[in-house]
């Protein structure tokens, strides 16, 4: 067994037992960065640029309401085309889902409610100032069935 008679060995066993608990607290934060915590940081890391999406606006103006397959690549929308009759739309109408986080981290004013996709971390359900729909303030973005090309 151990000496502990004036008090060295006592010093080293704390030591030890100190060591060991600075690197396995050292350990936990180097996982912690490693891990994208916030949904943008977890949509970053899955490195996605090209892909479809099916996405519906709804607000007080024109073509509100319909289902619409966007096509992205290069994080740019390239087409949007209804679902319903396959008709080409203007690509101006519809983002990207980095699009969808820029609405998002450049609010400042705007009531936001979102809800993300639990596999992909993408804004499923953007809705901005939802209390405004009615006058014509707000817009609402539901997004889905994203399929990496």
């Amino acid at each position: 067994m151990f000496h502990l008679e004036n008090g060295v060995e006592m010093k080293k066993i704390f030591l030890l037992i100190l060591v060991l608990i600075l690197f396995v607290s050292c350990g936990k934060d180097n996982i912690s960065e490693q891990n994208p915590e916030t949904p943008y940081e977890l949509w970053k890391s899955l490195d996605i640029h090209n892909y479809t999406i099916d996405q519906r606006y709804m607000c007080f103006c024109v073509g509100a309401g319909e289902l619409v397959r966007v096509t992205v690549n290069s994080d740019t929308v390239f087409s949007a085309t209804r679902i319903s009759d396959g008709e080409l739309l203007k690509t101006s109408n519809f983002l990207s889902v980095n699009q969808l986080f820029e609405i998002i981290e450049k609010n400042e004013n705007d009531s936001l409610v979102i809800k993300y996709n639990s596999q992909f971390s993408y804004p499923e359900f953007l809705d901005v100032n939802p209390q405004q729909h009615p006058v014509d303030g707000g817009i609402l973005y539901e997004t889905s069935n994203l399929l990496i090309k």
